[in-house]
């Protein structure tokens, strides 16, 4: 599967993605982008695409009974990389964003206190309007010599326009200014140097700018924008195409190579759906490790739960109270293994795409592991051979030797040379595997020459050894003590551990 970036311009340059996905036996591509949609919860934005051709109010519906609506692209946040590529597919499919010739018109001015009830929705249209004539009429403007009737009009037209400068002996006030400009220009000029655009209240405010005007045909403050299918107040949208000779209500279409494009939104497209679902967590770490156990740990998401799913188990996390990260601790595993947890945030009934770590559980440790033989400057170390992928860390007076395991069978052994005489030393044998160290097993040896003094006990049939650096041993023996008295005599005596 091919994917493609490319950039459009709008307002900012914006990027988007696009990951692709084939499930049963339709196309449908998911567009992942994320969103806080809620204060109390984050969530994300996926979207699908259904390759089926309908026209725009079914494929509304469609999208609103199997997901959330058709699609909205809504901000930076919610489109961090643009459609991409659509797999195979190379025609043109229906998102959320359309016109709304009725309810989609406001006014630049827009301090909800300026205007009393019913006053934003008078309107004074020519007859036939609003047509948005090659769909892209979204400003008006005023006919001063036709009865101040309105009409929709290319918003790049340079038209002279009406401010509005406040109120005036208790008369709104406007003048008119004579220097053609398109809409935006002047809705500027008129915000730097007055208040706004004129806003049209009333039938008699309308006569007053019918006056101002004269026989100009002048911009007022009224616009529209396209509106999103779920509601959504968002204002981003690319530069849309348009069609010449087209009016009415247009549909938006995106297309490889992400290109918007109005239609009459009566034609029949395949068509982009989509629905909100938690956001993933972040920070998954591996917080430790032993033999059996793996403790997990990520950062909250409010008012989201979790599942953990591995080796084809699943395990329901609730959040824990405050404010701290998750930690979760995973038992009765199997040393040595490596496992995939998959972990995803639960909203509802609705789960997010999950993110995933690999962890291997440290190995078992060494069985058997003892001083095999001593000399006065080496031990010889034996322990139980461990699998071929085990190999061996050996680590004694703050130093560490790699070992590897030997071909064949039968224990490992491992001598330590260039040791003291007469000396104890610990040593720590760890088992590794892929990387990861057991919890290590310890025992301590000493090099020979051993002195021993030696006294006859009271029972002729008993010795007893204090033989450097042992404690005191009683050793039975089994001939009688002919020269024995109570007079210690030293001998050189050999020890590979206690008598």
């Amino acid at each position: 599967m091919q994917y493609t970036l490319l950039q459009e311009k709008n307002m900012n340059d914006l990027w988007f993605s696009l990951q692709v996905y084939l499930m049963d036996h339709q196309v449908i591509i998911l567009i992942f982008a994320g969103a806080l949609l809620s204060v109390s919860f984050a969530q994300t934005r996926q979207f699908y695409f259904v390759n089926t051709p309908l026209n725009w109010r079914d494929a509304q519906s469609v999208c609103r009974q199997n997901y959330a609506d058709l699609a909205t692209i809504e901000d930076t946040a919610d489109v961090d990389a643009v459609i991409v590529a659509l797999s195979s597919y190379t025609g043109k499919a229906w998102i959320g964003l359309h016109d709304d010739m009725v309810n989609s018109w406001r006014w630049s001015l827009s301090d909800s206190s300026f205007y009393g009830d019913g006053e934003l929705s008078f309107r004074n249209w020519y007859p036939g309007e609003p047509n948005n004539l090659n769909g892209q009429q979204l400003c008006v403007r005023f006919y001063g010599s036709v009865n101040g009737l309105w009409d929709d009009d290319d918003c790049s037209e340079a038209l002279p326009f009406v401010c509005y400068r406040g109120m005036v002996s208790g008369t709104p006030g406007y003048i008119l200014i004579n220097t053609p400009l398109n809409w935006t220009d002047a809705q500027k000029y008129c915000r730097q140097n007055y208040l706004d655009l004129a806003s049209i209240r009333s039938i008699a405010e309308n006569n007053i700018i019918e006056a101002v005007s004269g026989s100009e045909w002048v911009w007022i403050g009224l616009y529209r924008q396209k509106v999103w299918s779920d509601g959504s107040q968002s204002v981003f949208q690319y530069n849309i195409v348009v069609k010449q000779g087209s009016t009415g209500d247009q549909c938006v279409t995106v297309e490889k190579p992400g290109q918007w494009s109005n239609y009459d939104c009566s034609s029949q497209f395949s068509f982009i759906c989509h629905k909100s679902v938690p956001l993933n967590v972040n920070n998954l770490t591996l917080l430790r490790r032993t033999e059996t156990n793996v403790t997990l740990q990520w950062s909250k998401i409010i008012n989201a739960s979790y599942v953990l799913q591995f080796n084809g188990r699943e395990r329901m996390i609730s959040a824990p109270d405050g404010d701290g990260p998750v930690t979760f601790t995973v038992s009765s595993l199997s040393a040595g293994t490596t496992y995939t947890f998959n972990l995803y945030s639960v909203y509802g009934n609705t789960r997010s795409t999950g993110v995933q770590l690999t962890v291997t559980t440290a190995p078992q440790n060494a069985e058997n592991f003892r001083a095999s033989a001593q000399t006065e400057t080496s031990i010889t170390l034996e322990w139980s051979r461990m699998n071929t992928n085990v190999s061996f860390i050996l680590q004694f007076n703050g130093t560490e030797t790699n070992i590897s395991a030997p071909e064949g069978g039968g224990p490992v052994s491992y001598t330590v040379t260039s040791l003291t005489a007469r000396t104890e030393y610990t040593f720590t044998l760890f088992c590794v595997f892929e990387g990861i160290r057991s919890s290590g097993v310890t025992v301590t040896a000493f090099t020979g020459k051993n002195l021993c003094l030696v006294n006859c006990a009271y029972a002729q049939d008993v010795v007893t050894l204090a033989c450097f650096p042992y404690p005191l041993y009683v050793v039975f023996v089994h001939h009688k003590l002919s020269k024995c008295s109570f007079n210690s005599v030293l001998l050189n005596c050999f020890l590979q551990g206690p008598p």
